[in-house]
């Protein structure tokens, strides 16, 4: 059986830049917090979004879906490019 030298601890990064964004990270820092990301899933070229909509609502999204023969998501789709195309009706108003 050999006799073997002690591994060394590990070095920590002891400079000041690591400790002053460690103390400003502190929710009490008084620093103004930077802005979050927005948390997004890749989907290809897509973004997938969460979105909650009224039971009736998507009964209707769901029946036009079929009738279209397309996935609820394509009609979803098409209907927001659509209003952002030719503007939104708000009670019947333009």
């Amino acid at each position: 059986m050999a006799i073997t030298k002690k591994p060394d601890k590990p070095t920590q990064d002891t400079s000041t830049s690591a400790a002053d964004a460690f103390i400003s990270g502190a929710p009490d820092a008084g620093g103004v917090p930077p802005a979050p990301k927005p948390r997004r899933v890749r989907k290809g070229k897509r973004v997938q979004i969460t979105l909650t909509i009224a039971e009736p609502i998507l009964d209707r999204v769901d029946q036009l879906a079929e009738e279209l023969g397309q996935s609820r998501a394509a009609v979803i789709n098409l209907a927001i490019t659509q209003m952002l195309q030719k503007g939104l009706r708000i009670d019947g108003g333009e």
